[in-house]
């Protein structure tokens, strides 16, 4: 079998982690496309051959395309590559493109007769997977709430200009894999119903390269409810406001100044045939103490830690990477689809439109959750 070959277009941070994890699937980068002159000398001098546009790199005939730009060039960016090479491999990042954009993207892949893969990593987390095994199939738990909660200080970041979405706020960057989390748990515990939805300011004005940076870049916080009736809460802070400490891995308020720490989890609660009431909390990667790609799992049985599994390996970007490629080269399905992650561009502006906006930033989204423990019974 030939070695399978990509054009990246665009060249920043994410597109140097995707070279990083595809080359150690195989994949070899035939050519970069980026009109960035100091992007351009970048990737020069890594060695990769550099052009202009997406018509120069096509007769390189690439196995599929990686598009690592921003969210506000996707779209025209699948145009131009669709143009020449109308049964094209994509690969795109999330979210695909802004809400104004889908019914012109949705025309214009109508008769598209390639494969488009959303790079959306928490799709493949082998956390979720352990905390839905668990949960269901050694369990048998009917559920009754499901938590997923991240949480950085992004406050640099904001200042500097990045990781600013002036559509969705706050949602914009951690909502697409938080919903993400919750699909991978199980179709019938998809939102249905949205009973509330907050977003809250941050206690200080941001100023971002000498203007006041967009609104909602605080945190949000975000009721809804299951069809078959199970209560979903997702919270997000860019200010590194901890709401739900767990046991074990748990962790203060991120200050402003600790631009790595990271605090995401997703947990399950129900009972089981018996009645006993479980929590099954993931913890995602980055761990204290831990390495990068580590995370943890425990088990709580009435408010009493019965199971822990720690460290586990959850390299999500390196797994959903290698799983695109697979889907490209017709030996696997495809790890996160175009009309899901559509659904879930759709579903973050119906969350956000329903959004009472507070300020200063504190702890009215939701009461910060502290989960007592009488015992620790590692397993």
């Amino acid at each position: 079998m030939s070695q399978i070959t990509c054009a990246r277009v665009g060249y920043g941070t994410v597109a140097r982690l995707h070279e990083q994890k595809l080359s150690e699937s195989g994949v070899k980068t035939v050519a970069v496309i980026d009109t960035d002159s100091q992007k351009k000398q970048q990737a020069e001098q890594a060695g990769f051959l550099v052009l202009p546009s997406c018509a120069e790199a096509a007769p390189l005939r690439p196995g599929f395309w990686d598009i690592c730009v921003n969210t506000s060039q996707h779209f025209n960016v699948i145009q131009q590559i669709l143009q020449v090479d109308p049964q094209a491999n994509i690969l795109v990042e999330k979210p695909v493109c802004l809400l104004a954009e889908i019914p012109s993207l949705t025309t214009t892949i109508v008769n598209f007769g390639g494969k488009i893969v959303v790079n959306e990593n928490y799709a493949s987390s082998k956390i979720t997977g352990i905390v839905q095994e668990i949960a269901f199939r050694k369990l048998g738990l009917r559920p009754s709430k499901i938590v997923v909660e991240f949480t950085k200080n992004r406050q640099l970041d904001s200042i500097g200009g990045r990781f600013i979405d002036y559509d969705l706020g706050v949602l914009g960057y951690e909502g697409p894999h938080m919903l993400a989390i919750v699909a991978q748990l199980g179709e019938e515990l998809q939102i249905d119903q949205i009973i509330d939805s907050r977003i809250i300011e941050p206690s200080t004005p941001l100023h971002c390269q000498g203007e006041t940076c967009a609104r909602n870049q605080g945190s949000a916080f975000v009721r809804c409810r299951s069809k078959t009736g199970v209560e979903v809460e997702l919270y997000t802070c860019m200010a590194g406001i901890v709401q739900y400490r767990y046991p074990l891995f748990s962790i203060e308020n991120i200050p402003i100044e600790d631009t790595l720490t990271r605090y995401r989890l997703v947990a399950l609660t129900g009972t089981d045939p018996a009645g006993d009431e479980y929590t099954i909390v993931g913890f995602f990667e980055p761990l204290p103490n831990f390495h990068r790609s580590q995370g943890a799992v425990i088990t709580l049985k009435n408010q009493v830690i019965v199971g822990v599994l720690a460290p586990v390996e959850d390299d999500c970007m390196g797994v959903h990477l290698q799983r695109a490629v697979d889907y490209f080269t017709g030996t696997g399905e495809n790890p996160y689809s175009l009309a899901m992650a559509l659904h879930n561009t759709i579903l973050l502006h119906r969350l956000a439109g329903r959004a009472t906006l507070l300020s200063p930033l504190c702890q009215d989204g939701a009461e910060p959750v502290d989960v007592e423990t009488k015992s620790l019974l590692w397993t």
